[in-house]
């Protein structure tokens, strides 16, 4: 006896499953209806296999075929199942959105707002870990393992299935990974994200949410940072040049260069930084620094400041937009062996160190 095909899918819409998400080439995410699922509306654990026209659900275990799936939900025979299935006649005319559509093939221009990508990038960063050469980084830059561990950098994974894997979680677990810079999906369909040796950095915004991550590259003789972005990646989105913040509102605020640098300085010095992803990356400063409540402004670029005129013209800008927006403006110096302010505080805490002893 010839059996005729029984779309997985079509059950699954006729039994009134929610489904969530493609997964990849062969599975959806799906509701179960079986054990309820978890209680966020978001999250699910039934697989449904298009390939194989099956279901498992990785939480209760049920599991089975497409004409079976009918037949659980409608307690009916198999047999009874798969006949009210051939005589009904395909979908209703009535459609409903059964995944989560992905427009376009290509890059989309479309970011995640600030909350999805805030709760995809901390899911993201709790299933990596620091791996032994950037956590001695860290610790050389005057970092100590709390402050490390709470600013939550983390490497980057070097093996694709590990990355693969991880995205295949985050969409079980109902985060978002479409619009969020950095992930994208493979010419197999199936989710990943980009991948240099390094570690991520957050960069956070006036509330403490992640908006982007920077990465460290490992062995850049230039170029050392670059932005967690699938720009021209199938279903990628490029990142933005996120301002960070770095410390609690205060009426003095301190710029500064790069979101690490910021980080060290702020924890050697207490005071509060936003880093800007380069000198002339500006727009939009003057609002972050009213949300914080600042006052009093203090530029903090590089030393090259005092031979390079692409920086002095940038540093210039920012000063007549700060002051035009009602600012009290100041240049912030330094001995200039030191490069970076975070370099400078480190060198000054040292020599602290060295009195008490």
């Amino acid at each position: 006896m010839n059996y005729k095909k029984i779309s997985i899918l079509d059950v699954a819409y006729k039994c009134g499953i929610r489904i969530l998400r493609k997964v990849n080439t062969e599975e959806y995410l799906a509701r179960c209806p079986f054990c309820g699922d978890s209680e966020n509306p978001e999250h699910g654990h039934l697989y449904l296999n298009v390939a194989k026209d099956a279901y498992h659900c990785v939480k209760c275990g049920a599991g089975g075929y497409a004409v079976g799936l009918y037949a659980e939900c409608n307690k009916i025979s198999t047999k009874e199942a798969y006949k009210e299935l051939i005589h009904q006649n395909g979908r209703s005319k009535k459609t409903t959105p059964l995944v989560q559509t992905i427009q376009k093939e290509n890059t989309t221009e479309k970011i995640a707002d600030i909350e999805t990508r805030n709760k995809t990038y901390a899911a993201l960063l709790s299933k990596l870990k620091l791996e032994r050469e950037h956590l001695k980084n860290l610790l050389k830059r005057g970092l100590p393992w709390e402050i490390i561990a709470l600013n939550v950098y983390k490497s980057l994974p070097a093996d694709n299935k590990i990355r693969q894997e991880i995205c295949y979680q985050l969409i079980a677990e109902g985060y978002v990974l479409e619009g969020v810079p950095g992930f994208y999906t493979d010419e197999n369909n199936n989710w990943n994200f980009v991948y240099n040796k390094g570690f991520l950095i957050p960069v956070r915004d006036t509330q403490g949410r992640i908006q982007g991550l920077q990465i460290r590259l490992d062995n850049a003789q230039k170029g050392k940072y670059k932005w967690f972005s699938s720009n021209g990646l199938k279903n990628g989105t490029p990142a933005h040049a996120w301002q960070g913040v770095h410390g609690a509102p205060s009426k003095v605020v301190i710029i500064t260069e790069g979101p690490l640098k910021a980080d060290v300085a702020h924890y050697l010095s207490r005071f509060t930084f936003v880093s800007v992803p380069g000198v002339t990356a500006i727009k939009g400063i003057e609002t972050v620094l009213k949300q914080l409540g600042a006052e009093k402004i203090y530029i903090a670029f590089d030393m090259d400041l005092m031979t390079n005129k692409a920086v002095q013209k940038a540093k210039q800008r920012l000063e007549e937009l700060l002051i035009k927006t009602g600012f009290e403006v100041y240049t912030k110096t330094w001995d200039s062996r030191y490069k970076g302010i975070d370099d400078y505080l480190l060198a000054r805490e040292k020599e602290k160190q060295k009195k008490i002893i």
